[in-house]
């Protein structure tokens, strides 16, 4: 009775948090599917790893070993890193998967050894009056863990911006707990902390993610009017430069050639300013075909360099649009500072026109 009051009591906020998600899921889906595809597989990683830490924590009770606790002992080493391996695979872009599958080693290594353990006693093994022993590679599933760890952390930083350090830093604290409690239960005896460790940063990276997408523009994944209004309050004591940008002829191309050609020039403008932008631009589309652009600490050299590297993608496409610039200063009213950098890109639109009739 008191093994079954402590199971439940130690699993309920990791259950709780499971279930919950589950239906958050069905719910809430990402419009990409490999994302969508990796969450479920966490949540089932996620289950296994909670069904069996209890199967471990039953048949740890008893003198007499049965080969229950060595299949359980195996499960739990392998699942603990493959929790945190399945967030580095979310965290990869589809396009940047395949130039990852060295991460893969660490684990097939660590489930090679684990699972020869029991004849190779080299990590883990049972003795006939059910002890745990720990072998001279013991602590290999902690190390890897620890690895991993290293190795989410950094692509967490590689994949976010300036704009993203409070999400950043709550991130890092989620791995960080779940890798605490890792190895917690890994010197101290302690069950159930991971997997409730690791549901918790389950749906702190889902939310994450579910967040950031609701901030975007469906057509052309740049992050949308209520974001900028959003950022551009975070960011008033803050110097920064607001590019404005917009597609030439949109009107035009709408009329004689139909709306998805205009679509499909919407979606190249957003896609140059992205690929142009890195971690110190930042890229939103606030009107049918106007963009703007911020970014941080930025000069005005530093505009005409982002604006050339942006027509210079473009130049690749059947599509161009007009740029216009102006620097925000401290202190000054950002409505004002899009007025100015609007009407540089009318004046420029205009030159450019003129240029044409020639």
């Amino acid at each position: 009775m008191e093994i079954a009051q402590h199971i439940i009591a130690s699993t309920f906020a990791s259950c709780t948090i499971i279930i919950c998600m589950l239906f958050i899921f069905i719910g809430n889906k990402f419009r990409d599917r490999y994302i969508n595809a990796l969450f479920f597989i966490f949540l089932g990683v996620l289950v296994l790893l909670t069904v069996n830490d209890i199967i471990e924590y039953y048949f740890s009770f008893g003198d007499i070993y049965t080969p229950w606790r060595t299949v359980g002992s195996a499960f739990s080493y392998i699942l603990r890193p493959m929790v945190l391996l399945n967030i580095i695979l979310i965290l990869l872009r589809r396009e940047e998967k395949r130039n990852f599958w060295i991460i893969w080693i660490p684990l097939i290594l660590l489930t090679f050894f684990v699972v020869t353990s029991p004849w190779t006693k080299l990590v883990f093994w049972f003795n006939e009056t059910n002890n745990f022993q720990r072998g001279p590679l013991g602590f290999m599933p902690h190390i890897i863990s620890g690895i991993y760890m290293v190795l989410l952390l950094f692509l967490t930083f590689h994949f976010s911006s300036k704009f993203d350090k409070l999400e950043v830093t709550t991130i890092c604290l989620a791995s960080a707990f779940a890798l605490i409690a890792i190895f917690i239960e890994g010197f101290l005896g302690e069950k159930f902390l991971t997997s409730t460790a690791s549901s918790i940063s389950c749906l702190i990276y889902y939310l994450y993610f579910y967040i950031r997408q609701s901030k975007k523009d469906e057509l052309t994944d740049v992050f949308n009017r209520q974001c900028f209004f959003q950022d551009t309050e975070k960011m008033k004591s803050i110097k920064t430069i607001l590019i404005m940008a917009d597609v030439n002829q949109l009107k035009e191309i709408n009329d004689t050639k139909g709306h998805s050609e205009g679509d499909r020039a919407l979606i190249a403008l957003g896609h140059a300013l992205l690929k142009a932008s890195g971690k110190d631009y930042r890229s939103y589309r606030i009107g049918g075909d106007e963009f703007m652009v911020v970014g941080i600490n930025k000069t005005e050299e530093d505009a005409k360099t982002y604006i050339a590297k942006v027509v210079e993608i473009l130049s690749k496409t059947p599509y161009m649009a007009a740029f216009g610039y102006a620097i925000h200063n401290v202190g000054e009213s950002y409505d004002e500072t899009i007025k100015n950098s609007d009407a540089k890109m009318y004046e420029r639109k205009k030159l450019d026109h003129s240029e044409s009739r020639k």
